[in-house]
């Protein structure tokens, strides 16, 4: 057997979900690096408007590594999700570091932005330190990250002086969305929206830094449209997520 052939024979998808699949995966991993170009594009702004923009980068290193140990996650999975598998409602020690890493990101993003306030600096480090043993004791390790985006979100709505970052609440929404979808069929192509969803919230952070240094603001009022419109949009469609056929486990070898 090949190499290639070896690596092709540990996806346990069709050719056309693998190839979507890993695609999403590989957005995932390389899409905080976005945040490194905005702060740079931006730098004048950023350091005026935050307590240490250079920890920025290492935020978005943190974020990718993050996406990376879940690749790791979904391979050792075979990249075909049930509820039992680390990468779905399972453990493993990649799904752990995926969490944790991501956690970790978020929360330096949050003191990148307010790092002169120690309440922040605190929550953040709680938030970080919680997530071991959370997660090793079955617990709501979930929560630390969500606590910590949060957290992130507040300090870079005030700093940026656009609440369009707490549109990250609908990517979220759209995660479990997918996700909940995804464990209900059995569609694989669903992991890759999930992937996706999960990966792009940076987006709004980039979004709030691009209109802070140019002095533009979302209105609430547009937020709540546009949230109302994916929420209905996301309703409308669910019937129809919940006709899709259950993919079937065979190797991407065997379909190539």
């Amino acid at each position: 057997m090949t190499r290639s052939q070896q690596i092709l024979s540990g996806v346990h998808l069709r050719r056309g979900e693998a190839l979507w699949v890993l695609a999403a995966h590989s957005y995932a991993v390389l899409v905080p690096l976005i945040v490194c170009f905005a702060v740079v594009d931006n730098w004048t702004f950023v350091s005026s408007t935050t307590d240490n923009p250079f920890l920025f980068f290492a935020a978005a290193c943190l974020l990718a590594a993050g996406g990376a140990f879940e690749v790791a996650q979904n391979t050792i999975d075979n990249w075909y999700l049930t509820e039992e598998t680390a990468s779905a409602k399972g453990a493993g020690l990649c799904d752990f570091l995926f969490y944790w890493f991501v956690t970790a990101g978020q929360a330096l993003i949050a003191v990148a932005i307010a790092g002169d306030n120690p309440w922040v600096v605190a929550i953040a480090a709680v938030g970080v330190l919680a997530v071991p043993p959370l997660y090793f004791t079955s617990g709501a390790y979930f929560a630390a990250l969500g606590v910590v985006t949060l957290l992130t979100m507040v300090v870079a709505a005030d700093a940026f002086g656009d609440p369009v970052v707490f549109l990250q609440f609908l990517m979220v929404g759209a995660t479990l969305y997918f996700f909940e979808a995804l464990m209900r069929t059995g569609a694989q192509v669903l992991h890759g929206f999930t992937a996706i969803a999960a990966s792009s919230g940076v987006w709004f952070l980039v979004w709030a830094i691009s209109n802070g240094a140019s002095g533009l603001s979302s209105s609430w009022g547009s937020l709540v449209v546009a949230s109302v419109v994916v929420v209905a949009v996301g309703l409308a469609l669910w019937p129809r997520l919940m006709r899709l056929p259950s993919s079937k486990q065979v190797t991407m070898l065997a379909t190539s």
